[in-house]
């Protein structure tokens, strides 16, 4: 996990190589402007990041798997 409800984890990012502005550009290729409205960036096992917003209470996250402050 890259960010988590608008906070960079840059630890992960140093670990991944990845800068602030790569998940800001993948963000906005999400169609969101504002990085406080992404509940997460994930880095998947493939290098793409998956740009996940936030959504009403669900009982299944998808989030479960992966790893990071949730």
């Amino acid at each position: 996990m890259l960010l988590y409800r608008g906070d960079f984890i840059t630890s992960s990012m140093q670990k991944a190589r990845v800068t602030q502005d790569e998940v800001q550009s993948a963000i906005r290729g999400s169609g969101i402007a504002d990085v406080a409205a992404v509940e997460a960036v994930v880095l998947e096992t493939d290098g793409s990041m998956s740009v996940i917003k936030p959504q009403a209470e669900s009982r299944h996250s998808s989030l479960e798997d992966v790893r990071g402050p949730h």
